[in-house]
């Protein structure tokens, strides 16, 4: 429900200046107001996504994730590019490189995030196998040196989320996939959503992997019927559609 709680309020705000502004400057033309694009509950509003951006959100892998009731609006706004740990990969398919990046002040241990991002990317429940992909890391050194980056799975305050998936709006409340990113709403990596309850560390999970679907070029799927586990590219956090959350793209 904390999600479906702040969109709700967010809506009736929204709705009480756009009565004002139209009481004020009678007969003036109003801007559209983009939809949200990415996850929420079944009462949030979805987005309306640009050709080449998406999103939603997602879990995290073998660790606990930390209870949290409030996250900062905004960090530092510098990205920094995380290491992970070295890591045997015996895929075969086609290269990916991917970065880990972390916005500065979110009070979140970056090297944690960059361990869970690269748990999520090689569990053999992942793209790897599903895709025939082979995820390869660009380290911060690497990336300093200018090394090709696929995919940068991006770690923002929900100040920042709003700037990178801009020209959608995600509210601050919400994730996408925008150009080359993942970008993942550090609000959502906190606090999770309804759609996976209390288990946060499982619900960025699929926040990792719904995001860098979209980066592999997958769109979003539907619910196939009631009680069957959802795909990884149904928009869990908006609704399930009578399907379980699942947040592995293999399996469902």
């Amino acid at each position: 429900m904390r999600l479906r709680r702040t969109l709700a309020a967010l809506v009736v705000l929204t709705l009480a200046v756009l009565v004002t502004v139209r009481l004020i400057n009678r007969g003036g033309d109003e801007a559209p107001v983009a939809a949200v694009s990415s996850t929420s509950s079944p009462a949030r509003t979805q987005a309306t996504t640009p050709a080449a951006t998406s999103s939603e959100d997602g879990g995290s892998a073998t660790e606990t994730a930390p209870v949290r009731t409030s996250v900062p609006q905004s960090g530092n706004g510098k990205l920094t590019v995380v290491s992970v740990p070295a890591m045997a990969n015996p895929a075969t398919g086609r290269t990916v490189r991917y970065t880990v990046e972390v916005e500065g002040g979110l009070d979140v241990d970056a090297a944690e995030v960059g361990r869970t991002v690269q748990a999520v990317l090689l569990d053999p429940k992942g793209w790897q196998k599903v895709d025939g992909v082979k995820f390869v890391n660009v380290s911060p050194a690497e990336a300093k040196d200018g090394k090709a980056v696929d995919i940068r799975v991006t770690l923002a305050s929900p100040a920042l989320t709003d700037k990178l998936c801009a020209p959608m709006r995600t509210l601050s409340q919400v994730s996408c996939w925008n150009g080359e990113r993942s970008v993942l709403n550090f609000r959502r990596w906190a606090l999770g959503d309804d759609s996976y309850g209390d288990d946060v560390a499982r619900y960025r999970i699929y926040q990792v992997n719904h995001e860098v679907g979209h980066g592999l070029g997958h769109g979003h799927a539907a619910c196939p019927g009631k009680g069957k586990r959802a795909p990884i590219m149904v928009q869990q956090t908006l609704s399930l559609g009578g399907c379980t959350p699942w947040p592995y793209p293999s399996g469902a």
